[in-house]
């Protein structure tokens, strides 16, 4: 069967599974790497278009609301006498040149941005990160930020896209592994001969139907209680099934 077919028959078929244990390793890894891409598809799109909309919110609070300024020799100058604070896409843009605000005030608003005397801070859920201006290797004005949101928007959507790929392979790689830890003690149980690679590709397989469940419970922005627990009771029970389909070891007479 190609992958497309196995794709298909992982999500009912106990028996096909259990024929899986004897391919290679390397399509068995393939299949986990495509189910991974299948699983990131929802969080990178509405990641990817949250942080367009926020790039773009940014960009129309910069222009619209926040006077001219250059970033030069460490410090926001402008000819603006106060701080002001404008709102986009659930974020609050602070811009202070008056040294008002401080990294402990932005962190306080849970999601901001902050374009303060001295550094730029960004907060996400609480968390803030900041970068002083006198790291930057050459000055900075208003049209140079805009400028570089247009320029960079693609690139930051791209890199904000692999990165959660690979999070989300290597979760799905460990999820796995461990998966196929606990189909050690059933093969035990149910006096089942195969080794850890065989039950590792097994496994691959079996978490196919939790996978396709939570990708689209993902597309549809719906929160499944106790998904942690449905998932694995889920894999644990197709694995389970998958087991009985093979062989019991022969009794020594």
């Amino acid at each position: 069967m190609n992958v497309f077919q196995l794709f298909i028959k992982s999500t009912y078929s106990p028996r096909d599974i259990a024929k899986t244990r004897f391919q290679g390793i390397g399509k068995a890894i393939l299949y986990v790497f495509l189910l991974s891409v299948l699983f990131a598809i929802p969080t990178a799109y509405y990641v990817s278009s949250g942080t367009v909309q926020s790039m773009n919110g940014f960009k129309s609070v910069l222009n619209k609301d926040f006077p001219d300024f250059t970033i030069s020799n460490g410090k926001l100058q402008t000819d603006e006498k106060k701080a002001t604070e404008s709102k986009a896409n659930g974020f609050v843009i602070v811009f202070d040149p008056t040294d008002a605000y401080g990294t402990e005030q932005i962190e306080a608003k849970q999601n901001a941005i902050g374009i303060l005397q001295d550094k730029f801070v960004l907060a996400i859920d609480g968390q803030a990160q900041e970068m002083a201006y006198s790291m930057m290797p050459s000055d900075l004005t208003k049209k140079d930020v805009t400028a570089g949101l247009n320029q960079n928007k693609t690139m930051i959507v791209t890199v904000l896209s692999v990165l959660i790929f690979l999070v989300t392979a290597a979760g799905k790689f460990i999820e796995v592994s461990f998966l196929a830890l606990i189909g050690l003690i059933i093969k035990n149980a149910q006096q089942k001969q195969l080794s850890y690679q065989q039950l590792w590709k097994l496994s691959a397989y079996s978490i196919t139907l939790s996978t396709i469940f939570f990708t689209i419970m993902r597309a549809l922005e719906t929160t499944v209680p106790s998904e942690f627990l449905v998932n694995w009771f889920v894999n644990f029970v197709i694995l389970f099934l998958v087991l009985k389909e093979l062989p019991s070891k022969k009794a020594v007479a």
